[in-house]
C-alpha cells in the first residue's frame, strides 16, 4: 500500500503535468504554430480488410519503424528501412478479366506518408505518400500472364486521389518494364507500361511471361519495343492502346521463315472494336518453301473482338518482289466478312524460268513472263482463290515438263498421251490459265496454250486445254523438307510429321 508521501509526490506530478496535456489538446483549436515529434520506434499492427471499388485487399499486417512529425496543420510520418506492409491477398474484380496478387509484400523504407488534417476535402485528398516503394509479389495471376512472381521496384508521389506510381517491373521469366501507374482524382486508373525485346533470350521471357504465346513462333535475331497504355474508368470500361516498334526481326512462325522485320504496328482496343495500324512494313523475306521478297505494307486493319477475321482492310500500300516479278495488292478499303470483299493480288512480270526452278521435281524447264490477277478471300483462317487468271506476255516462250510428273499431274489418262508428248519441249505463243485454291489446299490449273512442238508431228500448230492439280500443303512440306527454306523450319517439319506419323524418326 502506497505511503501518504507517494501519494503526495503523484499529485504533485499530475497538477504539474495537467495544463501541459491540456494545452496539448487546447492549444490546435486556439493557436497555430505548435509541433512536436516522436524519434524511431517499432510497431506492429494488423490492419483491417478493405473491399470497396472492385477491389478486395486482406490479411494485411504492418511490422513499420516510424518518425512522426506533427503540427498544427498536419502529421509527417517517416519510415525508417525495414518499415514492412505484408497482406495475404490482393485483387481488382471490376473487371471482366480480374487481377489476383497473392502473398504481396511492400517495403516503405525511405517513404513518408502526411496527413493534412488542416486542409479542406476528404481524407483520400489530404493524405499524401513520396518516397522510395519495393513490392514483392509471389503470385500474380491474370488472363493475359503466366502466373508467376514478379518484383517492382520505384518510387511514388501524390495525394491518394492524384497519385503517381512509376518504376521497374521484372517478372520471374527474366521480362523487365518501365511501369507508370496514375490513380486519377476520378478514380480512373491507368497503367503505362514501356519494354524493350532484345533477341532470342529477350523474346523467351515474353513467351513466359505472356500467355498463349504461340507454341510456333520462334523470334532468332532483332529488337522490339513494345509500349502499351491501358486506362480503366469509373464505368470499369477498358480501353488500351499500343506500339511494336520492331527492327530487324529474324525468325520462324510455323513452317515459314521470316527475315528483317522491320516497321511500327499501333494497336487501340476501343469498347469491342480493335483497330490496328501499320506503318512502313518492311520484310526482307517470307519463305514458306517459295520466297517473296521485299515485302512493303502500310494499312489498317479493325474488327470486332468477337470476330477478329471478319474486319475491314484499308490497303494504302502493299507490294512484294516474287521470281523475279512483283505482287501487289491495289491501294482500297475490303470488308472481310463472310461473302464480303475478295482482295485482289496484281501478278506482274513472273518469271516463268524461276517458277521451275523452285519447283521440287527435275527435268522442268521453261521461259517467258506471266502476269495477272489472283483474288483472295479468307474463311475460318482458311485461304481461298476463285477465278483467278495468269497469262504469258508476248512473244510467248517455251515449256518443258517430264513425261513423268505430267502423267502423274494429269491423273494417268491414257487419252492424254498427245499432251504429254508435246509437253516435253512446247514452245508458245499463248498461255493462259484460270486459278483456283480451296480451303484444303488443293490447288486447281486450267491451262490454255497455243504454240507447236519441233518433234511433234512437223511442228504443226496445237492447241492444250489442261486442267492440273496440286496438293499445295504437301508442295511445300516437300520444299521445306528439302532445306530450301533453312535448317529450323526443316527440323521443325520433321518434327511436326513425326508427331502426327507422317514421317518415322530417323
Amino acid at each position: 500500500m502506497p505511503s501518504e508521501g507517494d501519494v503526495q509526490r503523484k499529485h504533485i506530478i499530475w497538477r504539474r503535468l495537467l495544463p501541459v496535456v491540456c494545452l496539448f489538446w487546447v492549444w490546435p483549436l486556439a493557436a497555430a504554430g505548435w509541433s512536436f515529434a516522436i524519434e524511431q520506434s517499432s510497431m506492429g499492427m494488423a490492419l483491417p480488410d478493405i473491399r470497396s471499388g472492385g477491389w478486395e485487399v486482406s490479411g494485411s499486417h504492418a511490422n513499420i519503424r516510424p518518425s512522426v512529425t506533427a503540427r498544427s496543420d498536419a502529421a509527417i510520418i517517416e519510415f525508417a528501412p525495414s518499415s514492412l506492409i505484408l497482406t495475404d491477398y490482393l485483387a481488382f474484380t471490376g473487371a471482366d478479366r480480374p487481377l489476383r496478387l497473392e502473398n504481396v509484400r511492400t517495403d516503405l523504407s525511405n517513404a513518408t506518408v502526411t496527413f493534412e488534417y488542416g486542409a479542406a476535402g476528404t481524407w483520400a485528398e489530404r493524405i499524401a505518400v513520396d518516397g522510395d516503394i519495393m513490392i514483392d509479389v509471389t503470385r500474380l495471376e491474370h488472363s493475359l500472364l503466366v502466373p508467376q512472381t514478379w518484383n517492382f521496384e520505384g518510387r511514388v508521389a501524390g495525394h491518394l486521389t492524384d497519385l503517381r506510381i512509376e518504376g521497374t517491373l521484372v517478372s520471374a521469366s527474366g521480362l523487365t518494364a518501365d511501369l507508370d501507374i496514375r490513380l486519377g482524382p476520378d478514380g480512373g486508373v491507368s497503367v503505362s507500361v514501356d519494354t524493350t525485346i532484345e533477341g532470342e533470350q529477350g523474346v523467351q521471357a515474353l513467351a513466359e511471361t505472356v500467355s498463349g504465346w504461340p507454341d510456333l513462333l520462334t523470334v532468332e535475331s532483332g529488337s522490339g519495343r513494345l509500349s502499351v497504355d491501358v486506362s480503366l474508368g469509373l464505368d470499369n470500361e477498358l480501353e488500351a492502346s499500343g506500339t511494336l516498334d520492331l527492327e530487324d526481326v529474324s525468325g520462324v512462325y510455323n513452317r515459314t521463315a521470316v527475315a528483317g522485320l522491320t516497321g511500327l504496328v499501333r494497336g487501340a482496343l476501343d469498347g469491342a472494336q480493335i483497330t490496328t495500324s501499320f506503318r512502313d512494313i518492311s520484310v526482307s523475306e517470307i519463305n514458306p518453301g517459295i520466297p517473296v521478297s521485299s515485302v512493303r505494307f502500310s494499312g489498317e486493319y479493325s474488327a470486332p473482338q468477337t470476330g477478329l477475321l471478319q474486319g475491314r482492310l484499308e490497303v494504302q500500300q502493299a507490294r512484294a518482289r516474287f521470281l523475279e516479278g512483283a505482287l501487289r495488292i491495289t491501294p482500297g478499303v475490303y470488308e472481310l466478312e463472310e461473302g464480303g470483299d475478295r482482295i485482289p493480288v496484281e501478278v506482274q512480270d513472273v518469271s516463268l524460268s524461276r517458277l521451275m526452278e523452285v519447283y521440287p521435281a527435275d527435268g522442268l524447264a521453261g521461259n517467258g513472263l506471266l502476269s495477272g490477277r489472283i483474288p483472295l478471300s479468307v474463311s475460318s483462317g482458311n485461304v481461298q482463290v476463285s477465278g483467278g487468271s495468269l497469262a504469258a506476255i508476248e512473244p510467248g516462250g517455251r515449256l518443258q515438263l517430264p513425261a513423268d510428273r505430267l502423267q502423274a499431274m494429269l491423273g494417268g489418262n491414257q487419252t492424254m498421251d498427245v499432251v504429254v508428248q508435246a509437253l516435253q519441249n512446247f514452245h508458245y505463243s499463248v498461255l493462259n490459265s484460270t486459278i483456283d485454291y480451296d480451303e484444303q489446299g488443293k490447288l486447281t490449273l486450267g491451262l490454255r496454250l497455243e504454240g507447236e512442238n519441233p518433234e511433234l508431228r512437223g511442228g504443226q500448230p496445237v492447241v492444250l486445254n489442261v486442267n492440273l492439280e496440286e496438293d499445295i500443303p504437301a508442295l511445300l512440306t516437300s520444299l521445306q523438307l528439302s532445306g530450301r527454306v533453312n535448317e529450323a523450319v526443316t527440323k521443325r517439319v520433321r518434327e511436326l510429321l513425326q508427331e502426327s506419323g507422317e514421317e518415322t524418326a530417323p
